[in-house]
């Protein structure tokens, strides 16, 4: 893991784990999506997917982070296309999120820090 301390409203931590993406509605009509987590911070979560949801669009997500699944919910706030491949770097924010949901959070900044001593 890596600390990436850019100008964002919270410092974003580059982790390697793998996410399944539900949508809810009907705003597309293909509501479920694999992608690669790029990095997470305490406000939301950043990946890469072939199949983005809609932005402000609600959705469910599954994160394989070691041998452990975590469930959240998260908002669509950022999708956008890299260059002309098909895919996609979609922005998540927690706000729909319960605390509880986001616990998982506290281990990796703590790892983050350790590697950072």
């Amino acid at each position: 893991m890596s600390v990436n301390r850019q100008s964002d409203r919270a410092p974003r931590v580059s982790i390697a784990a793998i996410a399944a993406l539900e949508t809810f509605g009907q705003l597309n009509a293909n509501n479920q999506a694999l992608g690669s987590v790029r990095n997470v911070s305490r406000t939301g979560i950043g990946l890469e997917t072939g199949q983005p949801p809609l932005c402000g669009q609600s959705v469910f997500l599954r994160i394989s982070l070691d041998d452990e699944i975590h469930k959240v919910t998260a908002r669509t706030t950022r999708v956008d296309r890299q260059g002309d491949s098909n895919f996609y770097v979609v922005g998540l924010d927690w706000s729909d999120c319960q605390t509880d949901q986001l616990a998982f959070l506290e281990r990796v900044f703590e790892a983050a820090e350790e590697l950072q001593d």
